[in-house]
């Protein structure tokens, strides 16, 4: 009688195992991800995967020459005026030329401006020691804001063979960024990475075998853009710390490590887009716990392109192109739940190990590793798959097109009126108009027109006061785009609240109105402590979000909207979470990466709207009787979602889909086991 072997895979991946025991106790000793054992499952087996082809895309948006984005822009020249950032050179006299130890101008900038941008100019910045986002006592400080010059010649490279960093078993970050909140930076009593923005830069760990490249966290308004990370330790970008999201991963590049990503920990969740990982050791991304929505991923590996371990992981994958595989592995292990489309792979065994069975086939149209839930099978949604645009990317060619509101009288953080002098400076004509970092107040509506392109904060907060916000029949925006000659605007780097926290928003306080026909981009926005965060006029043209944090939406108009890592917040009112965050009623909404902290209902789409969803983490806060999802009549829905939370409160029903006199809902009991929350793979309705 001949005895069944094991398959290569099985052995391959065994020995890659072996390898990062080491490294993934330490992961595994922090995840905070409450597992059941096997036995405490089995009341909810798992359906059987299914390999079910993509409905056909709905027609393509309508060409908008005004919005043509470029994706292939990765690699910019990014200049600024003097006031708005805090350059390393100039203030703190770091050399940049490759062979100067900067390790005490770099940290002793980081130290000392939380919250501010810090500007590397073009150069090598060499370093000897680990670079932390700490205060003057030591303690963690969250608003690490680093910006290079250009990503290919702006490098923070670490001293070859750097002392405690020889150890491959006992890794430590080149760069680590905090978690502890500020006044002023993050938010008071919070334990979070608020605010850490890494953009243009590449970090290059060296000849040293025990350095991790970059050590994050994030949460709200927390990003990684345009980044590249080089050298032959453990991990190149480490996600594995308590809180380590919602945050937005974009344009990064990982070249060698044993592990281009790794991410534990399960609140909050990560969006990722336009990745590229290669020369990686045991896995391109390995996530244990947390929920991923990933888009656009490359990734050249002899090893797994992805590995899901963790039985309550959950990744929505969509556009994916793996090659460089060996037949010892597919190109995708995962053990959680997985949500694919178009993955392309060469080289590998499959393009899909799920939970041990091997997937057959190396491309994939769509790929669920549970069925998918479809509460009428015999009509297919018109939401699933809908066509997707860049976020157009506008970057100012020389500072002489930027124009500061202090040249108007704009003064941060003196708790005087700033409305004037603020809209001064967006009736000039330049470009760009920015505000430094600070505190401004504002008593009435700040109208974009002409020829600004962009409104720039710089981790700046914007205070709504004054009776313009006050009449709910009357509401007020603090920011309208109004018809201009720019042929697009961009709103960034804003925090919009109001003059105390400890009252309601006032009834009439919008965030932001649009006016026009002309694309408007909201990025790194921090929105969530107004009444409606914003209003779409007649006309209104494509709306684009990205690493938006706010509450209070409506699309009534039939636009188009494409958000990326936009994050629902709970506005703090027993009252106001009885209605939806969040309400489509007509419009075309895709979201990649949707991140859920509030109580009550989530997101209801009427009136013929369409909304998808990838990779959603919803949060569960004492919810009571609400649905979490609602689509009512010719509106669709498609969904690839998971809950978190402690379980104090939960939703009974995750979504609800009405047509006419009949409605049928999803209880929370039909959907799939993911430790302390549900997961639902897919939905479609």
């Amino acid at each position: 009688m001949t005895k069944n072997q094991p398959s290569s895979e099985t052995v391959a991946t065994a020995a890659l195992t072996v390898l990062s025991l080491v490294g993934g106790l330490a992961v595994a000793l922090t995840a905070g991800v409450g597992v059941r054992p096997e036995s405490q499952a089995a009341a909810n087996p798992p359906a059987h995967v299914v390999n079910t082809p993509a409905a056909p895309a709905p027609a393509a948006p309508a060409p908008d020459p005004t919005s043509t984005g470029d994706p292939t822009l990765d690699n910019p020249r990014l200049l600024f005026p003097a006031e708005a950032v805090v350059n390393v050179k100039v203030t703190y006299q770091a050399k940049g030329d490759g062979s100067t130890d900067d390790t005490a101008a770099l940290q002793k900038a980081i130290t000392e401006n939380p919250g501010r941008t810090l500007y590397l100019p073009a150069g090598t910045y060499l370093v000897s020691k680990a670079l932390e986002a700490r205060d003057k006592a030591g303690r963690w400080q969250s608003g690490l804001r680093i910006v290079g010059e250009q990503r290919n010649s702006t490098v923070i490279r670490l001293k070859d063979r750097a002392a405690g960093f020889g150890d491959h078993w006992s890794p430590r970050p080149l760069l680590r960024t905090g978690a502890a909140s500020i006044d002023g930076v993050g938010r008071p009593g919070e334990a979070s990475g608020y605010g850490n923005q890494l953009e243009n830069f590449t970090v290059d760990t060296g000849a040293n075998p025990g350095a991790t490249g970059i050590d994050y966290t994030g949460s709200t308004v927390a990003s990684i853009r345009r980044l590249t990370i080089t050298g032959h330790g453990a991990t190149g970008l480490s996600i594995t710390r308590g809180l380590p999201g919602p945050a937005l991963i974009s344009r990064l590049v990982v070249k060698g490590f044993d592990y281009g990503i790794r991410v534990a920990q399960g609140q909050h969740g990560l969006t990722l887009e336009h990745l590229s990982l290669s020369e990686q050791k045991i896995a391109g991304l390995d996530n244990s716990g947390n929920i991923l929505a990933i888009r656009d991923l490359t990734s050249v590996n002899t090893v797994p392109a992805i590995r899901s371990g963790d039985r309550v992981g959950f990744v929505s994958l969509i556009d994916a192109k793996l090659t460089g595989g060996t037949t010892d592995f597919s190109a995708i292990q995962s053990n959680g739940e997985l949500m694919t489309r178009r993955v392309r792979t060469a080289g590998y065994r499959s393009a899909v190990t799920q939970g041990g069975r091997i997937i057959t086939g190396n491309e994939l149209t769509q790929y669920v590793s549970k069925t998918p839930f479809a509460p009428f099978p015999e009509t297919q949604s018109p939401a699933v798959d809908l066509p997707v645009r860049e976020t157009p990317d506008f970057l100012a060619a020389q500072p002489t097109d930027w124009v500061s509101a202090t040249a108007y009288g704009a003064k941060p953080d003196d708790g005087e009126d700033d409305t004037a002098a603020i809209q001064k400076a967006l009736d000039t004509g330049k470009p760009v108009v920015y505000l430094p970092t600070g505190r401004y107040v504002i008593s009435k509506t700040l109208h974009i027109k002409g020829a600004v392109r962009q409104l720039a904060g710089f981790g700046s907060t914007l205070v709504a006061g004054g009776t313009a916000f006050k009449d709910g029949n009357a509401p007020a925006a603090v920011i309208q785009v109004d018809d201009g000659t720019a042929r697009d605007v961009t709103v960034s780097g804003l925090t919009i609240t109001r003059t105390s926290r400890t009252t309601s928003p006032a009834a009439g306080l919008i965030g932001f109105a649009q006016h026009t026909g002309r694309p408007l981009v909201l990025k790194d926005v921090d929105c969530g402590d107004v009444k409606t965060s914003y209003q779409a006029h007649a006309g209104a043209g494509p709306l684009y979000l990205e690493n938006v944090s706010a509450a209070g939406w409506q699309f009534d108009q039939p636009q188009q909207v494409w958000a990326r890592q936009f994050n629902h917040l709970d506005r703090g009112s027993e009252t106001e979470n009885r209605s939806p965050l969040l309400v489509n009623a007509g419009a075309t909404v895709w979201m990649l990466g949707l991140e859920t902290e509030r109580s009550g209902p989530l997101l209801r789409a009427e009136r013929g709207g369409r909304t998808e969803v990838l990779g959603g983490a919803v949060y569960e806060a004492p919810s009571g009787d609400a649905v979490a999802f609602e689509c009512v009549d010719s509106a669709s829905m498609a969904l690839s979602f998971a809950t978190m939370g402690p379980g104090y409160g939960v939703y009974q029903v995750l979504v609800r889909q009405r047509q006419g006199e009949t409605s049928k809902d999803l209880p929370r009991q039909q959907t799939y086991w993911r430790g302390d929350g549900r997961a639902v793979p897919l939905y479609t309705g």
